[in-house]
């Protein structure tokens, strides 16, 4: 994320207790002539990534706080968090991802990726934890992996955390603010993960290319990652410096680029480094590509399957058409919010078939909704 993130941090510091929907904008989409509605679904504190249950309840992470939250579906706020973690929230640290487990229906897990604190005797680290959810309330937590910070950098943690259609989890991890780390393929850091959940614990995936859970290389910052519900394949968002701002088709063992002395790209490939893989879609000058996912309900027919993606720095949301082979963009557009509203964290698309998004600033942390006008 770049470093305005901390200006807004500081700034997001609401704790709600129940819903308050506005009265909805209407807009209308001009490539396809979609009417829709956007309006303020909940106050919400720095609501970094939004998972929906099947029963239609929505939780999502706070960062700075450390809650799990949770909204019923009929948009009422549980008074009290699903679970507390005691996170490092300092600028791009805290609670960061979540994700159901594939079988939450039978067992209630939900994953979540967050930076603990640092201890007399350890350092603070990324940690992949999951727990058990019953009625609201989440049981001890589990810690499956932590990748400690030992170079007291505060950026480019990642990290959200993905399951595919087989089960597999995934897990975005940044390279620390030390470039080197993204090519170094015996550290995890600057890698997407790919395991297997064992009785065990995470075992890495049999068909990863890569060394131990490693599934692909070469990231600076993969803030966020979507599973396309076509294809299975995965894409993530990647934060560049001053330039490249990326989405990605991340390709098991294929190499990303992000490397010390890194230049400018865009589109071209990378003279002298095997297995590089180009963006889909680049950015440049950078402005912090957040929030990723694909909208897979039927409601909004024209954007079924479509890839949606979050504009941290001018709080812009994108819309990019795949083609049928689900490797290639076919078009990129800005979806309408108004002058008053921004896309700065994650998305979600809902039970009830609107798209759901996160945002920040003074006294506006919010969940939003964007659904199909009457």
């Amino acid at each position: 994320m770049v470093k305005k993130l901390l200006v807004f941090m500081l700034l997001s510091m609401i704790s709600p207790r129940i819903a308050q929907a506005q009265n909805p904008t209407s807009f209308t989409d001009e490539p396809t002539g979609v009417q829709y509605t956007v309006e303020r679904f909940i106050p919400a504190n720095f609501p970094v990534a939004m998972a929906f249950a099947p029963d239609g309840r929505l939780f999502y992470t706070e960062k700075t706080t450390g809650d799990v939250r949770v909204i019923s579906a009929d948009g009422e706020l549980q008074a009290e968090p699903v679970i507390h973690v005691d996170v490092d929230g300092l600028v791009e640290r805290g609670l960061l991802g979540i994700a159901l487990d594939p079988d939450y229906d039978q067992n209630g897990v939900i994953w979540i990726s967050y930076t603990a604190l640092a201890t007399a005797r350890d350092w603070p680290a990324n940690t992949l934890a999951r727990f058990v959810e019953q009625g609201g309330i989440g049981s001890e937590l589990e810690i499956m992996m932590q990748i400690p910070i030992d170079n007291g950098e505060l950026t480019h943690n990642g990290g959200n955390v993905r399951f595919d259609a087989e089960g597999l989890l995934y897990w975005s991890v940044g390279d620390y603010n030390t470039p080197t780390n993204a090519q170094d393929l015996t550290v995890p850091q600057g890698k997407i993960h790919r395991f297997e959940v064992t009785d065990e614990g995470l075992l890495p995936a049999e068909a990863n290319v890569l060394e131990a859970g490693l599934f692909a290389y070469g990231f600076r910052n993969p803030y966020d990652m979507a599973i396309d519900p076509i294809s299975g394949q995965v894409w993530t968002t990647e934060n560049g410096p001053e330039c490249d701002d990326e989405v990605n088709l991340v390709l098991n063992g294929f190499n990303y680029g992000w490397d010390v002395n890194y230049r400018c790209l865009g589109y071209d490939l990378a003279p002298n480094m095997p297995d590089y893989m180009p963006p889909h879609i680049s950015f440049t000058p950078a402005f912090g590509i957040s929030g990723l996912t694909f909208y897979t309900a039927d409601v909004i027919a024209e954007w079924e399957n479509d890839l949606f993606f979050c504009n941290w720095g001018f709080g812009t949301l994108y819309r990019a058409e795949i083609d049928e082979t689900r490797s290639r963009v076919l078009n990129l557009y800005e979806i309408n919010l108004g002058d008053e509203i921004d896309c700065k964290l994650g998305l979600a698309t809902g039970i009830d078939g609107a798209l759901y998004f996160g945002t920040v600033g003074v006294g506006t942390g919010a969940i939003y909704r964007l659904g199909l006008a009457d």
